[in-house]
């Protein structure tokens, strides 16, 4: 029987959805390694990664808006068309001036193909009957293979990792013309349902902040601590690598442990092993020790993303899901990562990289410690916690 992209009852869309959709982010993720070779100090490598997350807060409401209007779909091919094109203009930026004003043209419509797509692909899992775990496994493959193809191809220059990302975000353009366009929704469907959304949601979101915060600045400022150790210029592609990998396990057993433990829990863990990864990451000097190090992030980003995500589509009805997406993806993609870019370059002049690792870590850790309480004091009067 001939497998087809466009058959309903198969997932093979979804599957290369989530590969080609991380395999974005992996390479964007390295950018920061393109602007340190071009000699920029590190406030303009924070407030370059910073553009990304800032028009998030403006591009995800945008986009959301205009993909209830005119389907998830059509939105997803044209914001990955648009950054297949607009990636160049970053490349091709020879001064600080001239890639800020490349980062914020290509970053309005990148930032916001994640949400759009998986907004695309958790309703259609979840209408035939398939678990949202296991496809969003591909995409941390995606993101893992594409890493470490990044950490080989950037010896010979940063040309073919840009090659690479005009196939991954062409390919997202491709596949999305695989899904039907959907319901398109009139202004009076938005405004059918406006009522507030639950404190519990809230909580779970400003968490879910505090801890991509602290991984946002880690992330962004690997390929910086990589270089300030004097590891090899693959380093950073490898340890991206690694760390995408290593959410495979949480993601086969991911339902499970939601059904077992409840999403408070599980973000509560995520956010004290994020603390946890970057203080002992900070005093690794071993190249190998450091790699191992990273295998933590397979229950850091990952395990906070699946908790607040299940509980926004497990609790909420059709009409609140996407304004609660909106809410979530502006926190964490456009708040979490600005202060992780911007402050964390401020702070690694004053303090140093190595020192700003280390109380990051700290900070993390007593972090899950206070919302641990909270939701303690949550469960005393409410079944808060028991999902």
């Amino acid at each position: 029987m001939r497998i087809s992209l466009f058959r309903a009852s198969s997932s093979i869309r979804e599957i290369f959805t989530e590969i080609f959709i991380y395999s974005n982010l992996s390479i964007t993720a390295l950018f920061s390694q393109l602007f340190y070779s071009k000699g920029f100090s590190a406030i303009e490598i924070g407030i370059l990664m910073a553009v990304t997350p800032t028009l998030s807060i403006i591009a995800n409401p945008f986009w959301f808006r205009r993909s209830s209007r005119t389907g998830g779909p059509t939105v997803m091919g044209m914001v990955s068309i648009v950054s297949a094109v607009s990636v160049w203009a970053v490349f091709f930026s020879p001064t600080f001036e001239t890639s800020l004003i490349a980062m914020c043209f290509f970053s309005f419509f990148v930032v916001s193909i994640i949400p759009i797509a998986e907004s695309v692909v958790v309703p259609s899992l979840r209408n035939k009957g398939k678990r949202f775990d296991r496809v969003r496994l591909f995409g941390t493959v995606g993101y893992s293979i594409t890493a470490l193809i990044s950490g080989i191809v950037l010896k010979y220059g940063f040309v073919f990792f840009f090659i690479m990302a005009t196939v991954s975000f062409s390919t997202v353009a491709l596949v999305s013309k695989a899904y039907p366009t959907g319901r398109k929704l009139k202004r009076t469907d938005e405004e059918t349902d406006r009522s507030s959304l639950p404190l519990q949601f809230y909580l779970l979101v400003l968490a879910g902040v505090a801890s991509i915060t602290i991984g946002a600045f880690g992330s962004t400022f690997l390929p910086v601590l990589t270089s300030e150790r004097g590891f090899s210029v693959s380093s950073a592609g490898f340890a991206f690598s690694l760390m995408a990998f290593s959410e495979v396990p949480f993601l086969f057993f991911a339902e499970n442990l939601v059904e077992r433990l409840g999403n408070t829990r599980l973000l509560v863990i995520g956010i004290f092993a994020t603390g946890l990864r970057w203080f002992l990451t900070s005093m690794a000097t071993s190249f190998p020790i450091f790699l191992l190090l990273q295998m933590l992030h397979g229950i850091n980003y990952i395990v906070v993303y699946y908790s607040v995500m299940n509980y926004i589509h497990t609790r909420f009805e059709a009409s609140k899901v996407t304004r609660a997406l909106t809410i979530y993806w502006m926190s964490t993609t456009g708040l979490s990562y600005l202060l992780g870019s911007v402050l964390g370059g401020v702070l690694i002049r004053t303090f140093g990289i190595v020192r700003v690792y280390n109380a990051t870590g700290i900070t993390g850790m007593a972090i899950a410690i206070f919302f641990s309480l909270i939701f303690a004091a949550f469960h005393k009067r409410t079944a808060f916690t028991k999902r």
